[in-house]
């Protein structure tokens, strides 16, 4: 028979591994990740002056993205509209 070689050498192989398997240390979780550490954050504090005009600005970048969309729709219907009548 042709494979008794490489059924041989799967069996040396797999035995190799089971004592490699025994060897390895088992590791924890702390000794792959590392030890966690609370992070300490300094933030200021708002004031209710600063939280409005964030709020301001907020509304106001809001009302412009909507404008740029609304304008963006309304020139690719007119640019179809265009297109249609142009190659009807």
């Amino acid at each position: 028979m042709g494979g008794a070689g490489h059924m041989l050498h799967t069996i040396k192989s797999l035995k190799a591994n089971r004592d490699l398997l025994k060897k390895r240390k088992r590791k924890s979780k702390e000794d792959v990740y590392g030890v966690e550490t609370r992070t300490e954050l300094n933030l200021k504090k708002s004031t209710l002056k600063d939280i409005m005009n964030i709020r301001r600005e907020i509304a106001e970048q809001k009302r412009k993205n909507k404008v740029a969309g609304l304008l963006a729709i309304l020139i690719m219907a007119m640019l179809a509209v265009i297109g249609y009548w142009l190659f009807q």
